[in-house]
């Protein structure tokens, strides 16, 4: 037999204590709750801080290797140094680091890159001193880390390897070394790294959602918030209401409470005797309580369960048997055997709901079973997989009989004549698609209940119709799921919050700031203090978060499981698997279309932190919204005004310009509507080079309107004129000196552009809107040519302008004469 080989010595620190706390004096510790210490090999676990909401409890403890004891005492080393930066060791060891330690899931992701760093160098017998490395050889692990490996992790590799550079004086058996890199950004480190890198525009690494999927997944969410909500959240306060149905909730604990009571009140009567058997009985001694008699004397004949049920006893049945045992030894008894237990009780026994009778005969309950195999939205329920009860696709009758007779049991489907003529009633509904697969869930999650008063929605054939009109109590949780993905979906995207922002919404944090609605939340990213600050919102986004208030069952956030509290768990848990949601989202609209009429969302990758990228590249198409975006995204805390990082969050990506180049098209034809109207009229709308080739592409359109019979009819539709225009104006570019008719054969501003470049876009900046054949100038340009012409004359009769001066500006009054003589020739005219 191979002998089991000696476990290896555990190393000790000879920087830090065992018996150090790992959250010191820099942390905000909870009270009540254990600090883990140095000497933990294991885990830290963060229960002692606070744990953001979007951090699941798995993510917030520090996991450390248990094969190689030199390593795991390492990596505990620079875990404990970052968390605690001003320790007297570490300045002892001239190691200064930032006041403000990083956080918990920070620490996590540092020691797992280190830890790959070390096994990638034990793997390939490259030193175990990490210090000893060159920077040739650092560059030489990155080399191999992106073979397989985006520029994303190489960045993170890199600033793991920085943060174990500042601490190496504090680490056994490392050298300290320096920054491999001399201080070059990581992200250009990474790129310069990877052969093949996604890149972006504006450099991010963050990809925007293509518009596509972007507006009907705010369509969806949105009708969800508005249309949807209110008949969901209404029905699940009926249900909750109404004991028959509602197997849960937070009253759970209060009923219990209440019979603890009732037992502690009847045997403080000195009236009552607790029965206790008269001799041996069964395996039940004499002077024994009979439980389930005192529990049809307590509850009235309502249950016989109150002290368990044999050997099933939980604690508090427990604790209820240890009240009557203190009676029955001060001798409050009443010995009595066989039906004397009925007399005590005056004739009120228990009898289980399972079996009491329906009161009804046995075609009375067939022609139940009929009248429900009747209704088109009842579906049987089938097994979705073969188990040892049957195999998949047959009927799984428990759940039927609960379904048809509100009762659990199958017997109603037993094989006697009667139920097998009910069988065969079933097997036809089944014969006829009419099933529903199920798992091993409890069956009241199938029963059917109807939805009368559901919002209307379009069918598929163009009639108004009920948006659903039966569900389940497994539907209503989808449902409910789907409210939650909408009410997040709606809030990142248009408030520009962070995943970890919008899942620490708390109650009540719909505010004003500055006059104007906001959200106040706490900002955890790069922020240790987790300050409450404010995001401006609209009112649709409020709606959204009141929806999201009256979901919650947190007592605090928004954003939670949507379990209500039970006796074991009196709060869900806060925060919420935010992708999964939108992926649950975005497949069960697709899904279900043909129920609830909304436009399919195109498959795509979607996530969190995308939407803040997103609704950047839209705001940053307004004027000024740098300085705006920099405070919504609260990047204008590290300068006054918005930061690089602001800028390249708003820079335009290949997905939304082309999308932003089809919005602009159909804005210029809509600025047309009324120069068309007026053209219709006779008048002459524009001036300049291109006006000639302007009013006959407006005449083109009117003569489609006027020829066009079905065209016709719509002369009063500004959508069919819109529509037209469009096609009459397709590379129109509005400004606000001229509107430009591209054609890149003509235009002027590409004479300033070589040969190779010309032709792909207009040069705002080149254009001479008062000689280039593209060049049209409407009536609501002319007070600024007007005004431009009396400047440029005032200043010709300056005496002190220079000659040379004097005559470039003649040319240029030359030039904007040209358009404003047409204009008051035009006005002359008329």
């Amino acid at each position: 037999m191979t002998p089991t080989p000696a476990p290896l010595p555990t190393p000790v620190s000879c920087v830090f204590g065992d018996d150090e706390p790992v959250f010191g004096t820099a942390h905000h510790l909870l009270d009540g709750i254990e600090v883990p210490v140095f000497g933990d090999r294991r885990s830290w676990p963060g229960d002692c801080i606070r744990r953001p909401s979007n951090r699941p409890k798995a993510m917030w403890t520090v996991y450390f290797p248990v094969d190689d004891p030199q390593r795991n005492l390492q990596l505990r080393e620079v875990a404990f140094a970052l968390l605690n930066p001003t320790h007297h060791v570490l300045r002892q060891a001239s190691v200064f680091l930032m006041a403000e330690p990083p956080s918990l899931s920070t620490v996590t992701q540092i020691c797992r890159k280190i830890n790959a760093v070390m096994r990638w160098a034990q793997t390939h017998d490259w030193p175990a001193d990490l210090g000893q490395w060159s920077p040739d050889d650092w560059q030489e692990f990155l080399d191999a880390q992106a073979r397989d490996n985006g520029a994303a992790v190489l960045r993170h590799f890199v600033q793991a390897v920085r943060r174990l550079a500042g601490v190496s004086a504090a680490v056994t058996g490392i050298s300290g070394f320096t920054d491999p890199w001399k201080g070059e950004a990581a992200v250009e480190v990474a790129r310069r790294t990877v052969d093949t890198v996604e890149k972006y525009d504006d450099g991010l690494s963050t990809p925007s959602i293509p518009p596509t999927t972007w507006w009907p997944l705010l369509r969806a969410a949105w009708t969800y918030i508005h249309t949807f909500a209110p008949d969901i959240l209404d029905l699940r306060g009926r249900l909750a209401e109404d004991p028959k149905v509602t197997r849960h909730g937070p009253t759970t604990l209060t009923r219990s409470a209440e019979l603890d009571e009732k037992v502690g009140k009847w045997l403080a009567d000195p009236a009552h005797r607790v029965p206790v058997h008269a001799s041996s009985w069964n395996r039940a001694e004499a002077g024994a309580p009979v439980w389930t008699t005192l529990s049809q004397l307590i509850t009235d004949g309502a249950s016989a369960c109150l002290f368990g049920r044999g050997n099933h006893v939980n604690g508090r049945q427990k604790a209820r048997r240890g009240m009557v045992l203190e009676a029955t030894a001060e001798g409050k008894v009443q010995p009595i055997a066989g039906r004397d237990g009925i007399t005590a009780t005056s004739g009120q026994i228990y009898v289980p709901r399972s079996r009491r009778p329906q009161g009804r005969t046995a075609r009375e309950l067939d022609q139940v079973l009929a009248d429900w195999l009747a209704v088109p939205g009842n579906r049987v329920p089938v097994r979705a997989r073969d188990d040892a009860a049957g195999a998949a696709g047959t009927p799984v009758y428990g759940i039927l009989a609960r379904h048809v007779f509100q009762r659990g049991k199958a017997d109603l489907f037993a094989h006697s004549a009667t139920g097998l003529r009910r069988r065969a009633m079933v097997a036809e509904a089944v014969a006829a698609g009419r099933v529903t697969p199920v798992t091993g869930e409890a069956p009241h999650r199938y029963l059917t209940i109807d939805c009368p008063g559901f919002a209307l929605v379009i069918g598929p054939d163009g009639e108004p119709k009920p948006w659903r009109t039966t569900i389940t109590r497994r539907e209503l949780g989808d449902e409910l799921r789907m409210i939650r993905a909408a009410c997040y979906t709606f809030v990142a995207g248009l408030s520009l919050m962070r995943d970890s922002e919008v899942q620490e919404i708390e109650r009540g944090a719909l505010t004003t700031y500055f006059g104007s609605p906001a959200i106040v939340s706490r900002k955890i990213k790069r922020d240790p203090s987790q300050p409450e600050l404010f995001w401006w919102v609209i009112e649709p986004v409020a709606e959204a978060l009141a929806v999201a208030e009256r979901l919650s069952w947190h007592t605090s956030h928004l954003f939670a499981t949507l379990r209500p509290p039970t006796g074991k768990q009196l709060v869900g848990r806060r925060g919420i698997e935010a992708a999964e949601d939108i992926d649950f989202f975005i497949e069960h609209v697709n899904a279900d279309r043909d129920r609830t009429g909304l436009p399919e969302i195109p498959l795509a990758h979607v996530r969190p932190h995308m939407f803040r990228r997103t609704m950047s590249i839209i705001t940053s198409r307004e004027p000024d919204s740098e300085i705006a975006l920099g405070l919504q995204l609260k990047h204008a805390a590290r300068r006054a005004l918005a930061n690089r990082t602001t800028m390249d969050y708003g820079q335009m990506d290949a997905k939304w310009a082309k999308e932003f180049d089809h919005e602009l098209e159909w804005a210029a034809a809509r600025k047309l509507v009324d120069l068309l109207k007026a053209r219709r009229d006779g008048e002459a709308v524009a001036v300049g080079p291109g006006a000639v080739r302007f009013h006959a592409r407006l005449d083109n359109v009117i003569d489609a309107l006027a020829t066009d019979t079905h065209l016709r009819a719509q002369v009063a539709d500004e959508r069919a004129q819109v529509a037209l225009l469009h096609a009459e104006f397709p590379d129109l570019h509005l400004g606000t000196l001229n509107h430009c008719m591209w054609d890149a054969g003509q235009a002027e501003c590409q004479n300033s552009l070589p040969p190779d470049q010309r032709g792909s876009a207009p040069l705002i900046g080149a254009c001479k809107p008062a000689r280039c054949r593209n060049s049209t100038v409407t009536s609501a340009h002319a007070p600024i040519w007007l005004a431009e012409e009396e400047d440029l004359i005032a200043m010709s009769k300056d005496c002190r302008l220079a000659p040379p001066r004097r005559e470039a500006v003649l040319i240029e009054l030359a030039d904007v004469q040209r358009i404003t003589r047409a204009f008051k020739d035009q006005k002359g005219s008329h």
